[in-house]
């Protein structure tokens, strides 16, 4: 199902830069430029994207040992990247041209170049979220999101361009700036977007530990299955890397259960991985058993 959704935002990338390219070129507008530039990075990253959630199922190996999830973080701080640096380049060509003489806008056709783009963008948004909610995929989670916010650009741009169509005459000289300012708009609304996408996934590329609520569920699900299991004190550091959560445990030990075997903490350890099965795999979790204060 996630590979479903990304063959839709791949298709559906592809058609809105086609569409943006095309009324660019009949209106003369850069802001409309500006969307099918971004539906032309999407649709490459999505590209990728399906590539890197085929990589991310892949069973550790001896390359790496701890599976392929950080790809998935790795490739959203690359995506949020490449957005920032277009959203950067489309601000500095409109400020260039408010010092200039503006740009001519053929208003009608850009009104209707936004409302197609409008529905197309919410259309394809409420199909990924569905999906996302059926498969918890965060690609699709993030790529959902950008589409919530695509749209909802096209929406104001929609607006604008309807207002300058209209009521062009009330604009006197502003009109030739009105796409300039589209542009700069676009790029103050959105630029929050992929700088939160890139410090958070550039924190689990980092191995930082995750949100606090996370960390509290966590935690009070450990807490809950060490009830019956010997454990004076311990400790439990968490990192999240994608959708692969990595939990390391340390328990100290009473006095009276030093002396336990071998056989005796693997099923300790056996019973701690079973009821933490919610939100870790075995592999991805750690139990160590001591009897040395300091180490917890």
């Amino acid at each position: 199902m996630e590979t479903r959704g990304l063959f839709t935002s791949i298709f559906g990338c592809l058609a809105m830069a086609a569409l943006g390219f095309t009324f660019a070129f009949l209106t003369h507008s850069n802001a409309i430029f500006l969307d099918g530039v971004f539906s032309l990075v999407n649709f490459v990253m999505s590209l990728l994207m399906l590539a890197v959630s085929r990589l991310i199922k892949r069973n550790a190996d001896n390359k790496f040992p701890f599976g392929y999830a950080s790809f998935e973080p790795a490739f959203n701080v690359l995506q949020s990247m490449v957005m920032l640096g277009v959203m950067l380049m489309a601000l500095s060509s409109a400020i260039a041209a408010l010092y200039g003489d503006g740009r001519s806008l053929e208003t009608g056709i850009a009104t209707i170049y936004a409302i197609v783009a409008c529905t197309g963008c919410l259309l394809v948004y409420l199909l990924l979220r569905r999906i996302a909610r059926a498969t918890g995929s965060p690609l699709i989670e993030v790529d959902a999101f950008a589409w919530l916010m695509d749209g909802i650009l096209s929406g104001v741009v929609l607006c604008a361009f309807a207002f300058a169509w209209q009521f062009g005459e009330l604009l006197g000289g502003w009109l030739p700036y009105v796409d300039s300012l589209l542009v700069i708009a676009m790029v103050a609304v959105m630029l929050p977007v992929p700088v939160r996408i890139l410090y958070r996934n550039l924190m689990e590329v980092l191995l930082a530990a995750p949100a606090i609520p996370v960390q509290r569920s966590i935690r009070r699900a450990f807490r809950d299955a060490m009830h019956d299991i010997p454990g004076r004190d311990w400790s439990l550091s968490i990192t999240k890397t994608g959708r692969a959560v990595y939990l390391h445990a340390r328990i100290l030990l009473p006095e009276d259960s030093r002396n336990a075997s071998v056989e005796q903490a693997d099923a300790w350890r056996e019973l701690l991985t079973e009821r933490m099965a919610e939100f870790v795999r075995e592999r991805e979790f750690d139990v160590v058993f001591t009897t040395d204060a300091s180490y917890i």
